[in-house]
């Protein structure tokens, strides 16, 4: 029995309330006000030559951020590769065959395997992911065979949600077609 005039308090409804807590805490809120679950959605960048550029497939396009811009996410499809950790066991082919084979060293020792070089993009669309979409890119546009720069201009995106009339956040999209200039 209490001794002063204080209200009792359940102790279920603190433990209740703490349970609660970070189930919230992963959730956002929409324009709407319904509750949106907090996930990092990565949005597609594609810029490319239009199909009238001439000699379209002899140029390489490159996508960059604005300098003094801070962090820049942007990765080019296809240039990410992912190799296990040198002290990582094989992994195993997933249709049950054997572990893929790692290449020796070039230096002949057998002990660590060789660093992977990053694989080669190059071609007249540039496609790629970011996690925090920028509102601009610089666009470079070079002649494969020689280097020289046809194109280098800052460019403004207008990202468009991947699913019209969804309150929530979500990935994007925007594609940039560059005439012939």
């Amino acid at each position: 029995m209490r001794h002063d005039d204080r209200p009792r308090r359940p102790a279920g409804a603190l433990v209740l309330g703490a349970a609660l807590l970070p189930l919230l805490a992963a959730c956002g809120v929409g324009d709407d006000g319904v509750a949106c679950a907090l996930v990092m959605h990565a949005s597609t960048l594609e810029v490319r030559l239009a199909d009238s550029w001439p000699d379209r497939e002899a140029f390489d396009v490159e996508v960059d951020c604005p300098p003094g811009t801070g962090t820049c996410d942007l990765v080019r499809a296809g240039t990410v590769q992912l190799v296990p950790a040198p002290d990582a066991p094989p992994i195993a082919d997933l249709s049950g065959g054997a572990a893929p084979s790692v290449a020796a060293p070039s230096d002949g020792s057998a002990d660590a395997p060789a660093a992977p070089s990053p694989p080669t993009v190059t071609g007249p669309a540039w496609t790629g992911t970011t996690f925090s979409p920028p509102s601009e890119v610089v666009v470079t546009v070079e002649r494969t065979s020689t280097g020289d720069v046809a194109l280098d201009r800052v460019v403004e995106l207008d990202w468009q949600a991947e699913s019209p009339g969804n309150d929530c956040p979500g990935p994007r999209t925007v594609t940039v077609v560059l005439d012939e200039e």
